[in-house]
């Protein structure tokens, strides 16, 4: 049985354990994400009793000791997106993702311990440790969203779920001001999203799934629906392709892919870490402004973020547009207007606060459109093996969330010198031009031959000595590939 139309396939439920799934991987990462940003904040507060409240302990430091503490995560991160990208793809996400929020939580919770007993030594090598865990979430996210979103849905699902990225920016910078400010102290910026992961872990145990045919919750209809529609042929069969490490590394779309995440990697991870440090530096507001100024920025990114997804949809159903036009529009718009966003803000004045703002929000906003633009793109070029590509680029982009902090640590050694903090904005809106021309020029949306190698079984059985394609086992049933969009 050969099927060549997507609207032969079965229709799933239009609500089921897809959706419940796409929400784990959303509230995963607004978790994991608010636990790394809350520093940024909390960095804040902690050194600075006066600016938030002043009963809870205050610790001294260094410009440059502040920028190991907020790289630290990120030193860790690059060691563990590859292997976790390797281990989705070949074992399933489910029990890495209980791992990773685990043990990221309990940090959480021990990070004020940890602050008074051994000073920001020790809390270095804590975050560092709770970084190694961090950064084996996203390439399990995309593992599992690809194991179970079916192709049609892949913008809308995949965009809610990158949004979890927005929502706990929003919630490390906001609710960590708030927390900071209140009665229970800076240390309740760790101990709340610490304690929310333990209770995530509890729910994913019980409802979480590899794969719909591991799932006790999923109807058959909806089952059959994501089988057909994601082509899992291998995957009915148990069968796990083996990982074509040359093809991949050489493949010179995903290589300008992995540069291009790399650029915008600069761009943001510049932007979470260093807004406060800004806002506090040129403004010189307390905690809970600051907090809330620095959670504008990201609030308008998630609005943004929909805006995306719903644009997206009503393109790919009602336009004919193709893939590649749709992801090199959207995240050529979403890196170029960063940059001159970043350019514009280098040269307004420090006394200019709405302006300062304005160009932050739209910076940041236009951000939005990366995951639609580009981070979509490893599922594009290999379902299969989507964790792992985006496990190798997310290496990369942990690396620019290691040097980032130290260059600017470098660079602006006064948060006040707003000349210091132009050559960090110009330094930045030149590779985001650079890594986006890149993406434009040679990247590509279709699905890469090395997806699926083929076996010596499969090629003896369509070899031309035959004289005809081998027979369909019953248990099999093949799907032709289609432009889905």
């Amino acid at each position: 049985m050969t099927i060549t139309s997507f609207n032969l396939v079965a229709k799933g439920p239009k609500w089921g354990v897809r959706h419940l799934q796409v929400l784990f991987l959303f509230s995963c990462a607004t978790l994991i994400v608010a636990q790394r940003f809350n520093m940024s904040v909390a960095i804040v507060a902690f050194t600075n009793a006066k600016s938030s409240n002043p009963n809870y302990p205050e610790y001294k430091l260094t410009e440059k000791q502040k920028s190991y503490i907020l790289s630290s995560t990120f030193w860790g991160s690059c060691c563990t997106h590859l292997m976790s990208g390797y281990l989705s793809s070949r074992f399933g996400a489910k029990v890495l993702l209980l791992a990773i929020m685990f043990l990221t939580a309990l940090l959480s919770i021990a990070t004020p311990f940890v602050l008074a007993w051994g000073g920001w030594q020790l809390l270095f090598w804590v975050r560092l440790v709770q970084g190694l865990a961090m950064g084996g979430m996203w390439p399990c996210l995309y593992t599992h969203l690809a194991k179970w979103c079916p192709k049609k849905e892949a913008n809308r699902l995949g965009g809610v779920m990158t949004t979890g990225l927005d929502c706990g920016t929003i919630l490390g910078f906001a609710l960590s001001g708030l927390l900071s400010a209140s009665s229970l102290g800076w240390p309740s910026a760790f101990y709340v999203p610490g304690y929310l992961g333990i209770v995530w872990c509890l729910l994913f145990m019980r409802y979480g799934a590899n794969s719909p045919s591991e799932s006790s919750l999923i109807s058959l209809a909806e089952q059959k629906h994501i089988q057909l529609a994601l082509e899992q042929n291998k995957e009915v069969r148990g069968e796990s392709p083996p990982v074509p490490w040359l093809k991949i590394l050489t493949s010179r779309p995903f290589v300008v892919l992995a540069f291009c995440k790399m650029s915008q990697a600069c761009s943001f991870y510049t932007l979470m870490q260093q807004i406060p440090r800004y806002i506090h530096g040129i403004f010189n507001y307390n905690i809970l402004i600051n907090s809330l100024l620095s959670a504008l920025p990201f609030v308008v990114m998630l609005m943004s973020s929909y805006g995306f997804i719903f644009l997206t949809e009503y393109l790919t159903r009602h336009r004919d547009i193709s893939l590649s036009v749709l992801r090199k529009c959207i995240n050529s718009f979403a890196s170029w207007t960063t940059a001159v966003a970043l350019v514009i803000l280098s040269y307004v004045s420090d006394r200019n606060v709405v302006g300062s703002m304005l160009c932050l929000v739209i910076a940041t906003a236009s951000i939005s459109g990366q995951a639609i633009g580009s981070s979509l793109n490893h599922v594009d070029l290999s379902p299969n093996f989507a964790g792992l590509l985006f496990g190798i680029s997310s290496t990369l982009t942990s690396a620019a969330g290691v040097i980032s902090p130290i260059i600017i640590g470098l660079a602006v050694t006064n948060e006040s010198d707003n000349t210091q903090w132009r050559s960090v904005f110009l330094g930045i809106s030149v590779i985001l031009f650079l890594g986006n021309l890149f993406y434009v020029i040679f990247g590509k949306m279709t699905v890469q031959p090395w997806n699926e190698p083929q076996s010596k079984d499969t090629q003896t059985e369509a070899s031309p000595k035959t004289g005809a394609p081998a027979a369909l086992s019953e248990e099999t049933i093949s799907t032709e590939r289609f432009n889905y969009l």
